[in-house]
């Protein structure tokens, strides 16, 4: 896996779990709600864009 698949990754998990906490804190769902659908989005971007990536490099 390399940097950028961590990246994308950490962000698919992290984001939600801040949104969470502040969801918690205030107790109003819609932070972490609407937080879900941004973060996986970006994150299956950055994961199929470091796949694509990786298949066209010659090593």
């Amino acid at each position: 896996m390399n940097k950028y698949q961590k990246l994308s990754i950490g962000i698919m998990i992290g984001f939600p779990i801040f949104f969470l906490i502040v969801s918690l804190f205030t107790g109003k769902w819609g932070f972490f709600f609407w937080s879900l659908p941004p973060s996986f989005i970006s994150g299956m971007t950055g994961l199929f864009a470091s796949k694509h990536a990786n298949r066209n490099t010659y090593h």
